[in-house]
């Protein structure tokens, strides 16, 4: 009895010294790749986040004075911070639940059967495989003056004149609020075909049977997707939602190619702002300050999203 012991417990030693040198050997496998991502990823968000502790102006060179939080309280007291905030929540508050909402109509589109379904999905990824930089500049082109919407909303304004007798002014993007609601649409327009595809992969892992169960019991359409389709959609639905947040309040070439951050400071999201910050007033310790607050904000707002994601559970078929 106690040699079979013996000979377990070295069993158990000769298993625990393999995986043991396993796990040496894996690490030495992936040091290089290891190494490379700390010299090209840790060592720039390092030398950021000291940056961002200090007062360092280029106008000043020669001057980098070490102020701790001094730049995150000097940032969170100023209106410009408290203002981009503003803009940036009311661009991902409404952008995000549009896209949700847009790509869950096509998707449950593009889930039925129709001819020349393939060739309408490929042309989905147009939007999505346009750089957002070419996206800002085919906006500008579309919403500019003498742009198509220009000319419409101006015939528009001009018959609503002739019928109403009263003088109605078009501002076009020089108004504040088209400028921003503009930006947005432009953002739903690249961001819905990603959304999209994760409803439509969702959409393909739905058991069949249940819709012909429901079927089967008298449920309608409606009764289908409120009780089978959306419950199964909850979590693609959550992560198309941190994805969007995330991408709302990092919201740039978009900004910068198609108002500016213009009229005024109407299109100032906190990206702009961040922008402005490095290389309009040339603070880049305030900058530095910036982007690690946008940091701390999305990543806050991507925890509650997930422990949201997680207290629902999963999905039994």
């Amino acid at each position: 009895m106690a040699e079979l012991d013996n000979g377990k417990s070295f069993k158990k030693r000769r298993l625990a010294v393999k995986e043991r040198s396993d796990l040496v050997f894996a690490y030495l496998i992936n040091m290089p790749a290891i190494l490379l991502i700390l010299l090209l990823i840790g060592y720039p968000i390092g030398v950021s986040f000291w940056t961002s502790l200090h007062r360092y102006n280029l106008r000043r060179p020669g001057q980098f004075e070490f102020v701790g939080l001094g730049n995150y309280l000097d940032i969170l007291t100023s209106y410009d911070f408290w203002h981009s905030i503003g803009v940036s929540l009311y661009f991902t508050g409404l952008s995000v639940p549009l896209i949700i909402l847009v790509a869950l109509g096509i998707a449950l589109l593009f889930n039925q059967e129709f001819v020349g379904r393939g060739i309408v999905r490929s042309m989905l990824l147009v939007p999505w495989a346009i750089p957002g930089v070419v996206n800002g500049l085919m906006w500008v082109g579309l919403l500019g003056k003498y742009g198509a919407f220009d000319e419409i909303m101006r015939d528009c304004v001009d018959l609503a004149n002739r019928l109403t007798g009263l003088e109605i002014n078009y501002l076009g993007m020089a108004s504040p609020v088209i400028a921003l609601n503009a930006a947005i649409a432009a953002h739903v327009w690249q961001n819905v075909p990603f959304a999209c595809i994760i409803f439509l992969a969702a959409l393909q892992a739905i058991p069949s049977e249940q819709y012909r169960a429901a079927k089967v019991d008298g449920a309608n359409a409606w009764n289908r997707f409120f009780h089978i389709t959306l419950p199964w959609l909850l979590h693609p639905i959550m992560i198309v939602a941190i994805l969007g947040t995330m991408n709302g309040f990092r919201t740039f070439d978009l900004i910068f190619t198609l108002t500016g951050g213009g009229p005024g400071d109407a299109t100032y999201v906190i990206a702009w702002q961040t922008y402005k910050e490095a290389f309009g007033r040339l603070n880049f310790g305030g900058a530095n300050a910036y982007s690690y607050l946008i940091m701390f904000i999305t990543m806050s707002l991507s925890i509650i999203y997930i422990r949201l994601l997680y207290r629902r559970g999963t999905v039994q078929g």
